[in-house]
């Protein structure tokens, strides 16, 4: 389960989120899409403590970060709740001197304290979830921007996470290697994982997602399910963007 309440960002004196409140149960799947600049990839960035928020409370689990705590206080809070999240990002960010199955070992082996040997074990399993076995000696520089994001994908889920936090995950690639990849996410979906995808993909969004959040200057604008997001937008802002959208 993810809560916030009163969430606010600034940069300076711009302030990039704007009092979000929401709350996302566990096995729902939430898009967020709108606009380039309105806050949705700082959204996703604080979830997961890697922007400090400038007031509100942020709840994952069990976990409650506050603005207020102290940076030790901050610090335990975000490691745990790192335990219990996945991120993915719109850059692969592997380690290029690595193997694949080498990259998705790494936390295994100095986060979870597993035996070199247990964690190939558990790598190759997630590499053939995520349909790249037959790739686990090969090093990131050749594979293809889709597989690459795959190994990711698969490095997240070592860390057995109880929800993942998608950053624009096909941004990067290629059209054709965008299916690959959200066969994949579509597939955790389906298995019941706790997910939040800020993404331009709207037929993704619209067909796996059960849950719209659409943002605009900062703010959750429209809250809704795909159908009635997609085919009745109930604000004039939410109208333009998906007016654009279709343009393409």
């Amino acid at each position: 389960m993810i809560k916030t309440n009163d969430l606010s960002k600034s940069f300076d004196k711009h302030e990039v989120l704007k009092n979000i409140s929401l709350t996302i149960p566990a096995h729902q799947v939430v898009a967020i899409v709108g606009p380039s600049g309105s806050g949705k990839s700082t959204l996703l960035r604080c979830l997961n403590g890697l922007e400090t928020i400038t007031s509100g409370t942020i709840f994952v689990n069990d976990h409650q970060l506050r603005a207020t705590d102290k940076k030790k206080v901050r610090q335990k809070t975000i490691h745990a709740i790192r335990q219990d999240t996945g991120m993915v990002f719109q850059q692969f960010n592997l380690y290029p001197h690595k193997t694949v199955i080498e990259n998705v070992m790494e936390a295994l082996i100095v986060v979870k304290k597993q035996s070199k040997e247990k964690a190939k074990i558990i790598a190759s399993q997630l590499l053939k979830r995520v349909d790249l076995q037959e790739k686990e000696d090969v090093y990131p520089s050749k594979l293809s921007g889709g597989q690459q994001q795959r190994v990711a994908i698969a490095r997240a889920l070592a860390m057995e996470p109880q929800i993942m936090l998608f950053d624009e995950p096909t941004s990067a690639l290629d059209p054709e290697l965008v299916g690959e990849v959200l066969k994949v996410m579509k597939e955790l979906a389906d298995e019941g994982m706790t997910m939040v995808i800020v993404t331009h993909e709207m037929n993704f969004a619209q067909n796996v997602a059960n849950r719209i959040l659409f943002m605009a200057d900062g703010q959750i604008i429209e809250d809704a399910e795909p159908k009635s997001f997609f085919t009745q937008p109930a604000t004039e802002r939410a109208q333009k963007f998906l007016a654009k959208v279709k343009e393409f």
